[in-house]
C-alpha cells in the first residue's frame, strides 16, 4: 500500500471521496467503512466487498473508472464477523440504512464467499442482482 498512497491517482481520489464510517448492528464495535461514489439517483449500485486482506482502497481505481462512466460505485471494509450468518445479517442492516432494495456485488476472495452467502441469504426475497466473483 505504501506505493499506492504516494500516488497521484490515489491521492486524488482521497481528495474527493470521502470516507464514511457507519454502525448499524447493536454492537457499537463494529463500524462499517465505505467509499460511495456516483449518482446517488441510481438505486442499484455496484458493491465491492475487499479480499480478507485488503481494504475499501483497494478498489479506488475502479471507482474512479466507473463513476466517470456514471455508475454508483461502494467499495466496503467490513468489521470482524465470526459467522457467515451474523455477516449477512449486518450487511441487510447496511443495505437499510443505506436504502437499496438491490445491489450488484463483486467480491474478491473472502469478499466473493460472502456475496455468495449474501445471495443465498436473501434468496427468499433477493437484494442480489447480479454476481461477480474473482480469486
Amino acid at each position: 500500500m505504501g506505493e499506492i498512497k504516494v500516488s497521484p491517482d490515489y491521492n486524488w481520489f482521497r481528495s474527493t471521496v470521502p470516507l464514511k464510517k457507519i454502525i448499524v448492528d447493536d454492537d457499537d464495535s463494529k463500524i462499517w467503512s465505505l467509499y460511495d461514489a456516483g449518482p446517488r439517483s441510481i438505486r442499484c449500485p455496484l458493491i465491492f466487498l475487499p479480499p480478507v486482506s485488503g481494504t475499501a482502497d483497494v478498489f479506488f481505481q475502479q471507482i474512479l473508472a466507473l463513476t466517470g462512466w456514471g455508475y454508483r460505485v461502494i467499495a466496503l471494509q467490513y468489521p470482524v464477523y465470526w459467522d457467515h450468518l451474523e455477516f449477512c445479517d449486518g450487511f441487510r442492516k447496511l443495505l437499510d440504512h443505506l436504502q437499496l432494495d438491490k445491489v450488484h456485488l463483486f467480491g474478491a476472495s473472502l469478499g466473493g464467499f460472502l456475496a455468495q452467502k449474501f445471495a443465498e441469504y436473501t434468496h427468499k426475497s433477493p437484494r442480489v442482482h447480479s454476481l461477480i466473483l474473482c480469486n
